[in-house]
């Protein structure tokens, strides 16, 4: 090796340069640079060329990339990015998770559209992150329409008393190329132009929140930024449309979006989960096919396994499965790029010499060396690797890689090492994730084992086990059953961490109470069996012929369950207080306040935070010391005198949490006032109102 500079033989930045090297030697696609380590995918690259251009003309387009683990699946939707950049499209690179899907009723839907948008990426910042510069675009656009359509000088515009009329040019613009959510999306970006136009960073960040899904309460999001609803695992697809046709209007060709790890999908235990993601994900398929979206390209990159298992993969579900059958006439010769599903061959021996080569040369300008390893010496290297042992059936592109930058890396630090030692050590591993359905099967006896175990006396069918397990999420488990009758049917009552479950001896009957939706409970005590009283979103519920044995030990879990669900609040913590003290006119002082903490909390859920960290400490310490001196039998002068203070501290707080409601009042009519203004001129600029 000789510590000299490189020249720069394959055309690379440094930045690029250093990405893929430290990405693949770490077991990952580099986020840019991969055009210059591309080989063996010329036809794939042409086909998304051309739908490219179609997507451009307004259709939309859904492509699955279908290989096996290591064949690079990950690295083309990479490479995807990279041309669709190219030819100024907006893309979103996100993968699915355990906690992101398609659809979920409880955040991970929206998780996943969160992560999407974040990673937002225009071909001036490849890395992700340029919503915000998205945003400052179109607003410079809107100033600039506003000043020619009301012929205001461009030295002029950006006066206060023009901000009204850019406001309506972007309500108004919104408005023409949104439907759901439109209103909401428009006025969040509203609220980045005031930001913008005043240098209010504070609100800008919050548009920037409430168009990327991180609100997760409406009554914040609404005390921020005056909008009336957030995304959610609802709408969050129809925020992604509404985004695809405002990147055509800022002036870009389409929205890329490229979803990795579709596997997550197939892994789904819950049947009627995964269910309802293939569902949603054949929304999406349909609207694109079907010209419902315009500028809209979806890619996603998932293995065999996930498109062709029949028992719970995408054949699984009968409409996705008509819809992604591979042609039945295409071979490794014939290949046919047209059809929705598009198969990554694997790189052939020729293709893989061109590729470390390649590589071995972005290494040397990476490191400014000459790293003694010829074309000779990486022939070598890949005889030894497809010779050993277990290479026919392990081996990947992205191990052949890692080694061969390893050893480069040895070669780099070590120039006395022997190279061909070094090969000769390489050894063949199955570094492919474990067989799905075997670990499924494994996980499903062992908790079923579990439960047989733990609840023998309860005698469950083994039809029962079936559908407990089935019913269970999968962070849930069963942590107490006990025997009872709901609606006169004869069954389990089982808790978890989330919810109270009810299911029927005959395993068809399912009933779920969230511990969220439960807002009183209360038993009834009978000669040998008891009654449960559940108050869920209003609705009067009873729960009959729990042994009375069991009855306390369950409300007491729930209690127990409930109160760490719902994490401890300041109201809830006054309430405690209340039960605890004798003085008439603290407990009076206490319900006022406590029913002052939960409004706001209510109300405002930031707000509330704040509150809690100003007051609970102090209160809390107050609140405990009357305790102890009420409580203690001394009459001494020192005591009382203790009390007094206490007592007017107390009454202090009171008043102190009076006028933080008044002022979040006071703040909530200005802004419905301003929210009022908007919506009357949204009206006018309609034509619904003269």
């Amino acid at each position: 090796m000789t510590q000299e500079g490189t020249n720069n033989p394959v055309n690379i930045k440094p930045k690029e340069a250093t990405a893929i090297i430290n990405s693949l030697t770490g077991g990952v696609v580099p986020k840019i640079g991969v055009q210059h380590i591309t080989v063996g995918r010329a036809d794939e690259v042409d086909t998304f060329i051309q739908a490219l251009n179609e997507v451009k003309a307004g259709h939309s387009m859904t492509k699955f990339w279908i290989g096996d683990f290591g064949s690079g699946k990950s690295f083309m939707l990479h490479l995807l990015t990279t041309v669709a950049l190219k030819q100024k499209f907006v893309v979103a690179n996100v993968d699915f998770t355990p906690h992101s899907r398609l659809y979920s009723n409880d955040g991970k839907a929206q998780a996943l559209y969160t992560s999407l948008v974040d990673n937002i990426a225009i071909v001036s910042k490849p890395e992700g992150g340029a919503l915000s510069v998205l945003l400052e675009k179109w607003i410079e656009q809107a100033i600039m329409q506003t000043a020619t359509e009301e012929n205001i000088p461009l030295t002029d515009i950006r006066k206060p008393e023009y901000a009204g009329k850019i406001q309506n040019t972007i309500i108004k613009t919104t408005n023409e190329i949104t439907e759901v959510g439109g209103f909401d999306f428009g006025l969040a970006i509203v609220r980045y132009y005031e930001g913008f136009i005043n240098g209010d960073d504070i609100l800008k960040r919050n548009a920037l929140r409430w168009l990327k899904g991180e609100y997760k309460t409406k009554t914040e999001a609404k005390a921020d930024l005056g909008v009336l609803d957030i995304v959610h695992d609802r709408n969050y697809y129809d925020m992604l449309k509404n985004l695809a046709k405002l990147v055509v209007k800022i002036g870009y060709s389409g929205f890329v979006i490229n979803f990795d790890e579709v596997i997550n999908l197939y892994k789904i235990n819950n049947s009627g989960m995964r269910q309802k993601n293939y569902e949603a994900l054949m929304s999406m398929y349909n609207d694109c096919f079907q010209g419902k979206v315009e500028h809209l390209f979806l890619n996603f990159a998932a293995t065999t396994e996930t498109l062709e298992d029949k028992d719970r993969g995408f054949y699984s579900y009968d409409a996705l499965k008509t819809r992604l059958q591979v042609n039945k006439f295409e071979t490794a010769q014939n290949r046919d790029f047209a059809q929705p599903v598009i198969r990554l061959m694997p790189l052939n021996h020729n293709e893989i010499f061109v590729l470390l080569k390649n590589l071995k040369e972005i290494f040397d300008f990476n490191y400014s060396v000459k790293v003694d390893f010829s074309d000779k010496d990486i022939h070598h290297f890949m005889e030894e690797m497809y010779n050993k042992p277990g290479a026919a059936e392990y081996l990947t592109p992205r191990s052949v890689i890692r080694d061969f930058l390893n050893i480069l890396n040895i070669l780099r630090q070590n120039p006395e090492a022997n190279k061909k030692t070094l090969i000769q050590q390489i050894t063949i591993a199955d570094e492919r994730p474990l067989d799905l359905e075997e670990g499924q099967k494994q996980l499903y006896e062992k908790k079923a084992r579990q439960i047989t175990k733990q609840y023998k006396s309860m005698n469950f069918s083994p039809e029962f086990t079936d559908k407990l397990l089935e019913t269970l999420l999968d962070d849930e488990n069963c942590l107490r059953v006990v025997a009872c009758s709901f609606n006169n049917k004869a069954g389990s009552l089982i808790a978890t961490e989330k919810r109270l479950v009810f299911i029927n001896k005959q395993a068809d009957i399912v009933e779920s109470f969230p511990y969220s939706q439960i807002t009183e409970m209360s038993y009834q005590k009978g000669a040998q069996n008891s009654t449960l009283y559940l108050t869920r979103d209003n609705d009067k519920l009873h729960i009959d012929f729990i042994p009375n044995v069991q009855i306390k030990p369950l409300l007491a879990f729930l209690e127990a369950q409930i109160d760490i669900l719902e994490r401890k609040t300041l109201a809830a913590e006054l309430g405690y207080w209340i039960k605890q003290m004798q003085n008439a006119e603290i407990k009076e002082h206490l319900i006022k306040m406590a029913r002052i903490a939960f409004i706001i909390q209510e109300k405002d859920p930031q707000a509330s935070e704040t509150f809690f960290i100003r007051h609970f400490e102090a209160l809390t310490k107050m609140l405990q010391q009357y305790y102890i001196l009420e409580n203690s039998g001394l009459n001494n002068p020192e005591t009382l005198d203790s009390m007094t203070k206490i007592e007017e501290a107390i009454g202090t707080s009171h008043i102190a949490f009076e006028q933080e409601l008044t002022n979040i009042f006071q703040m909530d009519m200005m802004d419905i006032d301003a929210q009022s203004e908007v919506y009357i001129e949204n009206l006018r600029n309609r034509g619904l109102l003269d």
